[in-house]
């Protein structure tokens, strides 16, 4: 069961919209009053469907708002979560996922929406009460070691919120980007808006012998796909995901492309991609290539045929997901060398906490490029 935040009790949810009737001054029986916010500690918690179809509603709504992936978040990755759903007469209306997570090199958490992927409030209706009292809602659920909560926005639609989070505390920033190339275009302008080593990298490995197939979604598939991506991770001491959480996914099986590259007939890596078809976008999110297979140009070979099946099955745009600032970093550049544009990844912060200062503060020294936007 969650935390109670107010208001009465309910068997698994737990009502708070009760808690700004008096701060707002609405009598019980105004229109406003019968909005209600509630916090539920699982998306089982939630009926499926409604909430897909809130998803499909909303403009802003995408793959990483599914039930599918906030479930996989749950039960695969461990997240603790501290989901809000917005009522009407009884009628779900809206929503915002959220999770706990860990602040980097601290002992101290972040409320995220969301983590990993991008969240947000999901308002179709109801817009402007049901976001005051989603705002409202959320230092109440900032307690103990959560000292921070943050929302990071899929696209620059969610800059219509922005004037709103900053009246109630929030501060935009940025750390992160993501390159998006568009798939509108005919496949020979997009090798053509490609830098040189791009181009001369799919030219050099298509002389080669190689087969990118696209593979069903299994757990073997899907299980010696992760073991490359451990191993790669490994080696860039970067994150790794535990295998619960790419098992987990399987319940969004037509949601995934998993493509894997041959070289030689031996297995030279893959990608995972998320097909966000709210957007009309493919998301780059997982890619495992051994290094012994970089000289083959595995890496470009497989972009390039993820490219040609966007293109084919009516996606508008690849994302090719989340990297820093730094145009002198080589995962920068390498993105940046397929041609796509690059966009700043919305993110904005609101400190629930005397400590968070300390925390940001700090934080500046290991991220030393961090820009907060007054």
């Amino acid at each position: 069961m969650a935390q109670q935040t107010g208001g009465n009790s309910r068997s698994r949810l737990h009502q708070i919209g009760s808690l700004f009737a008096n701060g707002n001054e609405r009598s019980a029986a105004t229109e406003e009053s019968s909005l209600e916010v509630d916090v539920v500690d699982s998306v089982r918690d939630v009926e499926k469907t409604q909430w897909n179809e809130i998803v499909e509603r909303s403009s802003r709504g995408s793959v990483f708002h599914r039930y599918e992936w906030l479930e996989a978040i749950e039960t695969g990755l461990g997240y603790t979560p501290r989901h809000l759903v917005v009522t009407k007469d009884g009628n779900t209306i809206g929503g915002m996922p959220n999770f706990v997570v860990e602040i980097e090199k601290t002992p101290f958490d972040r409320l995220s929406s969301l983590y990993p992927g991008f969240g947000g409030p999901l308002l179709p209706t109801d817009t402007k009460d049901s976001l005051e009292r989603v705002i409202e809602a959320i230092p109440r659920l900032c307690r103990g070691r959560t000292i921070v909560h943050q929302i990071r926005g899929l696209d620059m639609s969610y800059l219509r919120y922005n004037d709103a989070l900053q009246t109630h505390g929030y501060r935009p920033y940025r750390r992160e980007c993501r390159f998006l190339l568009d798939l509108t275009k005919s496949y020979d302008e997009i090798r053509e808006g490609m830098s040189r080593s791009r181009r001369r990298g799919i030219e050099h490995g298509q002389d080669i012998d190689y087969e990118v197939v696209e593979e069903e979604i299994t757990r073997e598939n899907l299980r010696r796909f992760y073991r490359t991506y451990e191993r790669v991770m490994d080696r860039v001491d970067g994150a790794v995901y535990p295998f619960s959480f790419f098992d987990k996914l399987q319940a969004m099986d037509d949601r995934l492309l998993l493509l894997t590259i041959r070289i030689d007939g031996e297995y030279a890596g893959g990608m995972l991609e998320l097909l966000d078809d709210e957007h009309e976008t493919v998301h780059g999110f997982f890619a495992a290539v051994p290094r012994a297979y970089f000289d083959d140009h595995a890496s470009e070979l497989l972009y390039d045929h993820v490219f040609q099946w966007g293109i084919e099955h009516g996606y508008e745009t690849y994302d090719f997901g989340s990297t820093n600032t730094n145009f002198e970093d080589g995962v920068y550049r390498f993105k940046e060398g397929f041609g796509g544009s690059p966009v700043p990844v919305l993110v904005w912060e609101r400190g629930c906490s005397p400590l968070w200062p300390l925390v940001k503060a700090g934080r500046s020294l290991y991220w030393p490029y961090y820009t907060e936007v007054s």
